[in-house]
């Protein structure tokens, strides 16, 4: 199940333990490799080298030991030390924000580097034999811990940049408009059946019949299937509405989705239109079109609030939404109704609409911002900067009636006459440029 595979991948590949794991496990196979190759080539060919390392035993002990003390004294001061900046990062811009931490492969990458250089040094110590007659010092290995410890000293002057950088409000912003608009081609697929065919919708009556396929558990949707879901639903002939897109919370025994004819969802096939769900604690960004829109809409709020009170975030966090809108704006919206190879319909999905994408977007910024003249005319602005992008005009209008609706929130905030006026010449410039994008596009 493709869906579901692509979920896991991404919990698996966005979590910080699976990349350094990993980087563990092939330091480990690369100490015995190691010490399996000191052991063909013996002690003979040290000698002939004059620049490596070439101590005893009780000299190996105590390279690699204080290589693998020195790691974990470091891996433990400088990550206290940024959980507590991070702690102190997502009380200023939420706490989604430490996902971008653990999911970041730089990050991984750095703690990865510490692990593997503490798991080589330990496994090539425990072969280091000193007892005559069978005495071991593995040469080779010994020197490329060494080189581990180099490269462990070059990947933390990396993270301590690398984490300086990360938290600024810039970049954090820029990060997640940036994946956001990465994940449009996915989040408005248009491999989900055939949008054209037979449109005759069942009476909205026949609905009260049909069978409910309910969920099993709590927790948010992370993914659905669709190709298994137009599968089955052809194979059984059968009509699906779903009532619950990714990114919605569901509760056990909740309808996940309906089907007609009733009869025919037997009790295996509701169970395997239920496998078609991925489930978690936590929303995900794969299939949710909303979570990173979201994010960015809690980082301004964040800088809107009084204890914080730092505007200039939350324009920088108005430009990459008006960003991501250009881009869904570009995107062809996905129908909610879905057809199968012969034309008939098999999938009424719920969508997400570009009006709603632009609510969650901007209306928290303008219930937050209405009192601040720089806001109020920052959102006017992205909004008629987003007119000449438009290819629908149900899209031109709701830009318009947003921006009608952001104008009267202002005007009853705002006392001075002055400030009135600047916001209503932002108004007028921006509702004038989508009047005539909306004559353009007929």
């Amino acid at each position: 199940m493709r869906a579901r595979f692509i979920v896991i991948y991404t919990l698996i590949t966005d979590s910080f333990w699976f990349l350094p794991a990993l980087m563990a496990l092939l330091s480990a196979a690369a100490a015995v490799g190691m010490v399996r190759a000191d052991a063909v080539l013996g002690e003979d060919w040290v000698r002939d080298i004059s620049w490596i390392w070439s101590g005893s035993a009780e000299g190996a002990r105590s390279v690699l030991s204080v290589i693998a003390g020195s790691i974990m004294t470091v891996v433990s001061i400088v990550y206290s030390l940024t959980i507590t900046s991070l702690a102190q990062t997502s009380s200023h811009f939420g706490p989604r924000v430490l996902r971008n931490f653990t999911s970041d492969r730089g990050n991984q990458f750095v703690l990865g580097t510490f692990i593997a250089t503490f798991v080589y040094c330990l496994i090539v110590l425990r072969t280091v034999n000193a007892e005559p007659g069978s005495r071991f010092v593995p040469f080779l290995s010994v020197n490329l811990g060494f080189v581990f410890a180099l490269a462990s000293l070059g990947v933390l002057i990396y993270f301590i940049h690398h984490i300086s950088q990360s938290i600024q409000a810039e970049n954090l912003i820029s990060g997640v408009g940036v994946a956001f608009q990465d994940a449009v081609p996915q989040l408005f697929p248009k491999s989900m059946g055939k949008a054209t065919g037979d449109t005759a919708l069942p009476k909205p009556a026949a609905w009260d019949s049909a069978h409910a396929v309910e969920s099993e558990t709590n927790g948010y949707v992370l993914g659905i299937d669709t190709e298994r879901m137009m599968q089955l639903a052809g194979e059984h002939d059968l009509l699906l509405k779903l009532e619950k897109r990714p990114g919605d919370f569901v509760t056990c025994a909740s309808a996940l989705l309906h089907v007609l004819p009733a009869q025919r969802a037997s009790e295996a096939v509701s169970g395997e239109l239920v496998k078609c769900y991925s489930w978690g604690n936590h929303r995900s960004p794969h299939q949710d079109v909303l979570y990173s829109i979201q994010q960015l809409v809690e980082i301004a709020a964040h800088a809107l609030s009084p204890g914080i009170n730092e505007p200039f975030t939350a324009l920088t966090c108005i430009d990459w939404l008006g960003a991501s809108l250009r881009s869904v704006a570009a995107a062809d919206m996905p129908s909610p109704h879905r057809h199968d190879e012969d034309g008939r319909l098999r999938v009424i999905s719920p969508t997400t609409s570009f009006d709603e994408i632009v609510r969650a977007s901007f209306d928290q910024i303008r219930i937050y911002g209405c009192a601040n003249v720089m806001v109020v005319r920052h959102l006017l602005s992205t909004l008629a900067e987003l007119a000449p992008h438009l290819r629908r005009a149900d899209d031109c209008d709701s830009l318009k009636a947003y921006v009608e609706l952001i104008s009267a929130d202002a005007d009853r905030q705002l006392g001075n006459a002055d400030d009135r006026a600047r916001i209503e010449q932002a108004r007028l410039q921006a509702a004038g440029r989508l009047t005539a994008m909306r004559a353009r596009i007929g």
